[in-house]
């Protein structure tokens, strides 16, 4: 493999599922299979590893992944798992989905390997109208700057996005939808 173009996968699966009764959204079936195979099922090609942070079920999430960790900082959302991901890395680059993923991850990876620059420390994924999603890839380096916002309180994404300087890459809304209730389920027409 072309060590350059290698990435971690990181999957965030430390959500509260409070729309699902506390239900772990990324074990959720869907189409036959758990939502979080359609993150890193089947492995992306230049994927060197695959992690996923999650706050409980780590036995089965291992299935799924090289390594499990779990969150750097409890109940920070998204930044934390973000964190560990970043601290837990061997690349030099991460792309990170959201364990809940309704559609397949494969274009949403290429879209973020195509966009990226020797220059990029941070990438996010947004629908047409430039509302951000979970989908994003990040420099190992911008670990530092992940971990300060967490020490001063920060727990919102977009805090988060903007403070990284994410530079944004527009993609069909459809790509990043994901399980946010079981009428996500329901009302999912397949790809």
């Amino acid at each position: 493999m072309n060590a350059e173009r290698d990435f971690s996968l990181g999957i965030l699966a430390g959500g509260h599922g409070r729309r699902w009764g506390g239900r772990d959204k990324g074990l959720i079936a869907f189409l036959g299979r758990p939502l979080v195979a359609n993150a890193c099922v089947p492995r992306p090609p230049h994927a060197r590893e695959i992690l996923i942070c999650c706050r409980e079920n780590a036995h089965f999430y291992g299935h799924y992944a090289d390594r499990v960790l779990c969150e750097s900082t409890p109940f920070r959302g998204p930044c934390a798992g973000i964190s560990a991901l970043l601290s837990a890395t061997e690349t030099a680059s991460l792309i990170i989905l959201p364990a809940d993923l309704m559609s397949s991850s494969d274009r949403l990876i290429a879209a973020l390997e195509e966009a990226w620059r020797a220059e990029d420390s941070a990438l996010v994924l947004t629908d047409p109208s430039g509302r951000h999603s979970p989908c994003m890839r990040l420099a190992r380096e911008t670990l530092v700057n992940c971990c300060a916002f967490i020490d001063r309180g920060g727990a919102q994404l977009g805090e988060l996005l903007k403070l990284l300087n994410a530079r944004p890459i527009p993609v069909d809304a459809l790509w990043l939808k994901d399980a946010d209730s079981p009428a996500d389920l329901l009302n999912h027409d397949a790809d």
